[in-house]
């Protein structure tokens, strides 16, 4: 159980350090109007704050079915955050949005994905282990 909620931790810290760097130190391109970058790191930044919500409601909610749940609607979120520089960047190849907030945002979507798969297996490989042993 205790390996369960560090990974749980582990997203959250991950889900919260890469919605502090998109917004400080590898934000989007700044101009005098905004641009399409700005606005997908807008979005971004409110899917890294709801991943994060559901991993402090996982952590904190005891109940089995939000321990089965917390993992899957993580990974189903970090496979949305994958997906959100599509949405628009800027067109120049060498901005600051496309070398450093878009690869940000899709490096910190797979290392939520991959935690979040592994907290899946997890869950899976605990409540299998239990059924097999009789212990519900």
């Amino acid at each position: 159980m205790k390996r369960k909620n560090s990974l749980m931790y582990l997203n959250t810290v991950i889900s919260a350090a890469g919605l502090i760097g998109i917004n400080t130190f590898l934000h989007p391109c700044r101009s005098e109007m905004a641009m399409k970058c700005v606005r997908t790191t807008y979005i971004a930044s409110a899917v890294l704050a709801v991943i994060i919500a559901v991993d402090i409601i996982g952590a904190v909610i005891k109940q089995n079915t939000v321990r089965k749940t917390v993992p899957f609607i993580s990974a189903m979120l970090s496979v949305a955050l994958f997906f959100v520089p599509l949405l628009g960047h800027c067109g120049g190849a060498m901005m600051h949005c496309n070398t450093h907030t878009m690869p940000a945002i899709r490096i910190t979507a797979l290392l939520l994905l991959v935690i979040s798969l592994i907290s899946v297996i997890a869950e899976n490989l605990s409540v299998g282990r239990k059924n097999a042993y009789g212990n519900d």
